[in-house]
Order: structure tokens, then sequence, then C-alpha cells
């Protein structure tokens, strides 16, 4: 193959993987300048149009990937359309990024004479015009890629030129696409104006008010609120086996909210269940016991929360989906349910408006939607005083959790009927009280008569400590270590 392909992690149950096609100038590498950095494949050299799609037909083929989506940035758009219009039997989705329609013929004649004359010259000056209002990535690039690019541009120097033949003769495919597509752009892209930005039928639009040519970098795009996404899926996914043994709040709140749901003998046309976020499978089992004859399709990202899920729903009649919830709300076309539920998981969607707009869309004539969310005030206390005591500057992730208010119009707006019900829940956290006397009874047996007790009331962690100063020490030394680690579930990071 004249391309080769970096960070090729195939999950079965993860659906169809991300590629990214890189535009002019750059290869796959650029992707990395992305927080946090995303789990796509990448070619590791700059595309070569004359080559590129027979390359990425003997990738898929040779990896059994049966599907892919596309993320195409520039000229890397170009030949992702390009590569979908001919396979589109191959192709998930597309994410079109500064796609420009067409190059005008004397501004690439001037691009190929500036370049031949001088290329490093001529890179720097597109590289810095490429990152314009992006000045941390900017400086980021010029001290990690940058000086890979300027020294391989011999080596590239002929692959280069043919992406300048094509950029000439590109043209928008004729044939209307049926694939999901979105479209990026930057409002401050001088490389591709967004003026200029292609239309095609039937595509989602994202313009991003203050980026440029980079936009998929700009902390508001999509493509960023997807890799925060991502991130905490592989924190959720790591703590799957022992989710269950401290996830105590997540099974107080699945249980209030299942007694809330309506029983089956008192609405029994409740035939069809979607369960978003389902974890490892805990309020699932409430709503079969619930709804012993209702279809139920559960959904989490996280294929090790499936799997620890399917195992514990042995011979249920559940239907368990690895999939993103948004997305699958988004793109949940012909599919209608009854009762649309989750458990703690709907204050991480990036657009909750979209999202309650799409599970609206979904519900059968009067269905329903049940939900708990966690608010923005969820240990607030804990995690202010871990941020002290670590010099902590990052936000919280539970501060960007929607307020009720926010609910509240959101939910008007999309639903005939709303009501929202906040609830503070108080538990005593057994396990520390324990932990502290099992450390002081590795130095005194006398520490098993110790009346310590720790819990949580309303949105404080309360924690007593013995009298002396030497049994404080010993208290918080057993206790720090995991309160420390509770400040990375309280930013997000799962267990």
């Amino acid at each position: 193959m004249n391309h080769s392909f970096q960070n090729i992690e195939l999950h079965p149950d993860a659906g169809p993987p991300t590629l990214f096609l890189p535009g002019w100038g750059f290869d796959g590498r650029v992707a990395l300048l992305l927080k946090p950095a995303p789990n796509w494949i990448y070619p590791e050299n700059p595309l070569d149009p004359g080559s590129i799609i027979e390359d990425l037909l003997q990738l898929l083929f040779s990896r059994n990937i049966r599907k892919v989506r596309l993320v195409g940035w520039s000229m890397g758009a170009m030949l992702g359309l390009e590569f979908a219009a001919r396979h589109r039997d191959l192709v998930d989705s597309l994410v079109l990024v500064s796609l420009r329609p067409h190059w005008p013929e004397p501004e690439l004649k001037e691009i190929r004479a500036e370049f031949t004359r001088d290329p490093e010259a001529f890179l720097k000056s597109f590289y810095r015009k490429c990152f314009l209002g992006d000045k941390q990535a900017y400086r980021k690039f010029c001290t990690t890629l940058e000086p890979l690019y300027l020294a391989a541009i011999k080596t590239n120097y002929d692959r280069l030129l043919r992406g300048l033949d094509f950029l000439a003769a590109f043209k928008i495919p004729s044939r209307g696409l049926t694939i999901p597509t979105r479209l990026v752009h930057g409002k401050q892209d001088i490389i591709a104006p967004v003026k200029e930005m292609a239309a095609l039928p039937g595509a989602d639009r994202e313009i991003i008010e203050n980026a440029g040519h980079f936009v998929f970098l700009h902390e508001d795009s999509a493509l960023q609120h997807e890799l925060k996404k991502q991130a905490i899926q592989i924190r959720f996914s790591r703590a799957a086996g022992s989710y269950d043994n401290y996830a105590i709040v997540q099974s107080e709140v699945a249980r209030r909210l299942a007694a809330k749901l309506p029983a089956a003998d008192e609405k029994a046309d409740i035939k069809t269940i979607l369960e978003i976020g389902c974890g490892t499978g805990n309020f699932t089992e409430l709503l079969t016991a619930r709804f012993p004859a209702a279809k139920i399709v559960a959904l989490d990202f996280s294929p090790e929360m499936i799997a620890r899920a399917r195992h514990k729903l042995l011979g249920k009649t559940v239907e368990f989906v690895c999939a993103e919830g948004e997305r699958f709300l988004q793109e949940a076309r012909g599919k209608s349910f009854d009762l649309v539920t989750s458990n703690g998981s709907l204050q991480w969607f990036s657009d909750i408006d979209n999202a309650l707009h799409n599970i609206g869309r979904i519900l059968t004539d009067g269905g329903s939607m049940s939900c708990s969310i966690f608010g923005p005030e969820s240990l607030k206390e804990l995690g202010q005083g871990l941020q002290a005591q670590q010099c902590l500057k990052d936000s919280l992730a539970a501060q960007t959790f929607p307020r009720q208010e926010k609910l509240q119009k959101v939910m008007q707006r999309n639903f005939q009927k709303a009501e929202i019900v906040q609830e503070i829940i108080e538990k005593e956290a057994v396990g520390v009280a324990e932990a502290m006397r099992d450390h002081g009874g590795l130095r005194t047996p006398l520490a098993m008569f110790s009346s310590a007790i720790a819990g949580i009331k309303k949105e404080t962690m309360v924690v007593t400590l013995p009298g002396s100063p030497k049994g404080v020490q010993e208290c918080l030394d057993a206790i720090l270590p995991t309160i420390f680690h509770a400040s990375e579930i309280i930013k997000g990071g799962g267990h």
C-alpha cells in the first residue's frame, strides 16, 4: 500500500470505527493535536489522491471492517466524499470538515508556483494560515509535527503536487448520498472561506463562529464534544468490573426512578422501551421486573458495560445495543418506543435540547419519557475541597450538568406535558468508616471500638474523626487516597 495506517484498534461491539482523512500538506498525526486524543484510524503520511481510495479498500477488507465512519478535513473531506460516492455500502456516516466544493484555477496556479519555488517557505506560511485563531495548537504543532513535515518535503514532494492536481479537478459528486452527513466549517476560515462552504442535500450543517480552518480543534465543535465523551467511555469501560461495588447512589436513584414508573397492569400499552445508558444493567433489571412482557432495547456506549449487562440479564428479553446515546437518537429514524427512560446518563449529553427533541420524535402517540439526571450541585462541597487540596484549576464535571430551570424550559419545548422533581440523596458511606477502622487495627486492636461514621448529607461528605491528632492522621492516611480517586469521578472520569 502507498499509505500506512495507525491506531487500528477494533472492538466487535463498538460499532463502525472512525477513519480520519487529513488535509493537503498534513498527515493523520495532526488529529493527535486534539485533546483528548481520538481513537481514530489515520494515515501516517500525506494523502496521495491517486492511491488512497484503493488503499482504504485494502485496509477495510484486510481488517474485515464492514463499515467505517469517515471524518475528512479539507482535501481529506473531498476524498472522503469521493470514496463514499463510489463505495456507499462501506460508509456508515460522513463528517466533512472545511469542505470547499471548488478551488479557483488562478488561486491554485499561484499556490503551485510558490510551492515549487520554495516549498519550505510556502508550507510554513500555509501552516500559519491554517492555525489562524488557535495559537496554542499552532505552538504545539510548531514544536512537534512541523519539523517532521518540513524534513520530509523531498520525500513527499511529488505526492503534494498530485494533491494540487486533485484539488484542481475535484467536483462534488452529482449523485446524492443517502449516508448521514454533517458539514462542519469555521466562520473565520481563510483557506476555505465559509461563504464557499459546500452544500449537500440532506446534510446537517455546523458553523463555528470563532474557528478557522482547524475548526475540529475548536472547543465548541461537535467533534470535540464527541471526544470528551470518548474519554468518559474509556474510563467507564475500565471500571466496568468494579462499577457495581461503588455505584451506591446510582443504585438508589435507579430504585426511586423505577418506583415512579407505572406498573405493567396500570399501563398495559407499554410494549416497547428504550433505556439510554444501561451501564451494567442494574436499572435494566428493574425494568424487566416491572414490564416482563415489554421489548426492551438497552443502550450504552461502553462495550465492557454492555458485556456485564448481558451476563447479568441472561434469559431476559432485552436487546443490547452498543452506541453513543445522542448519535443513536439522531439516527433513530423509523424507530418508536412507548417509553424512553434513563438513569443518570443524560447529564453527559452535549446538546440536551436536541436529544430531548429526538426522544420526543421517537415516542409513540401517548408515549412518555421518564429519566433521572444528576444536577450541577452534585457533590459540590466534596469537589470544592478536593480542588483546594489538589490545587485543581479545571472545573468539575458536575458543574456543567444542566440546571433545573434550563431542563424545565427544554422539556416544555419538546413535550406536551413536563414535570421535574428534584430530590437529594443522603447515604451512609459505610466503606469509608470500615477503611479507617481496618487501617487503625494494624496499629492497635482498640481500633475495633471506634465509632467512626461517614456519609453524604445533602451535598456534603461528612466524616467523623478521632479526638487525638495521631488518630486523625492515621484515619486520613487510610481514606485520602480513596477520596482523591473520587475526584476523578467528580471530574467525569468514572471509577
